[in-house]
């Protein structure tokens, strides 16, 4: 969640590109480039979704998902047209397309935005589209694809972590999270009927960054996945012991215990599995924990030197 929160003040993943009121205003009446996005669905192989997104300042994104599994590869378009793309995705792919209009101009909706309708040209990108992910994971390879440039105009949009069904409301009963350089996982249980798919919310992210090299542009590639679980994935004895075991893509078990010196050990074998790398492990010594129950307040296990 810190990464991805660190990413959005450069990056807005949205289908429709949403912009606050104030920065559309800015650039309308600057005289600056128009806000254009440039968007195109895909569909990869093993039944992954892939949207590749060009933003105003030129980072392309291209985002893999699927089962509440999400990744993005993120590195620079070099070609300062919005309807022109030439980008390399070190060790993954390319793109390097062109887009082509195609069909009237529209002006949607979408449910959570208010203020000035976005334009959207719609249109057909050709050229090369090439990924594969890790371990081919997924794959794509096409010279034409179904694309749209966007102008979000003045649009203001509002939308809950994914890991909150709803903003601002306190139907959560308990909650556990944990961290450490480079991933964060956070498991979060409501009252029955709160959630679609259960009692538990679970949440783990990750992310790395690739820097700039002789040849090599720089890539940032962000893994996350949120999933709902039935109640009995999350068992605590309120509050001396708590123990967690998601669904897939997680595996195993983690485990918090009073020790008999009276501090908290979050043990056991409980990772993540994104696709295409090694499992990433959540719990075992080293890592600080928060355990928060809504009625007595949070019980935080610091991290100590392993």
């Amino acid at each position: 969640m810190r990464m991805r929160q660190a990413a959005a003040a450069v990056l807005a993943l949205v289908a429709l590109a949403c912009i606050p009121a104030s920065a559309g205003a800015v650039a309308e009446g600057s005289g600056s480039p128009p806000m254009q996005w440039l968007d195109i669905d895909l569909a990869g192989s093993n039944g992954y979704s892939i949207h590749v997104s060009v933003n105003p300042r030129r980072h392309l994104i291209l985002q893999v998902s699927k089962e509440g599994v999400e990744l993005e590869y993120m590195t620079r378009d070099v070609l300062p047209d919005a309807d022109r793309v030439k980008a390399k995705l070190v060790g993954f792919g390319t793109v390097s397309v062109r887009f082509h209009r195609r069909g009237a101009v529209r002006h949607p909706s979408l449910p959570g935005c208010e203020g000035k309708r976005p334009t959207v040209q719609p249109g057909v990108v050709r050229g090369t589209i090439k990924f594969v992910g890790e371990r081919e994971y997924t794959q794509v390879k096409v010279r034409e694809a179904e694309a749209a440039i966007e102008e979000p105009k003045s649009w203001l949009c509002r939308y809950a972590a994914k890991f909150e069904p709803r903003p601002g409301q306190s139907d959560w009963i308990s909650k556990f999270s944990t961290e450490e350089e480079g991933f964060y996982f956070l498991a979060r249980k409501y009252r029955p009927g709160v959630i679609e798919g259960g009692e538990v919310i679970y949440l783990a992210e990750t992310g790395e960054t690739f820097k700039r090299t002789a040849g090599r542009p720089p890539l940032t590639i962000f893994r996350d996945v949120s999933v709902p679980a039935s109640a009995s994935t999350f068992r605590d004895a309120h509050p001396e012991r708590l123990t967690l075991s998601p669904p897939p893509p997680f595996i195993g078990t983690g485990t918090l215990t009073r020790t008999a010196e009276s501090v908290f050990a979050w043990g056991g074998d409980l990772a993540v599995q994104f696709p295409g790398i090694d499992p990433i492990p959540l719990a075992g010594p080293g890592l600080g924990s928060d355990y928060c129950l809504r009625e007595t307040g949070c019980i935080r296990q610091v991290e100590y030197q392993r």
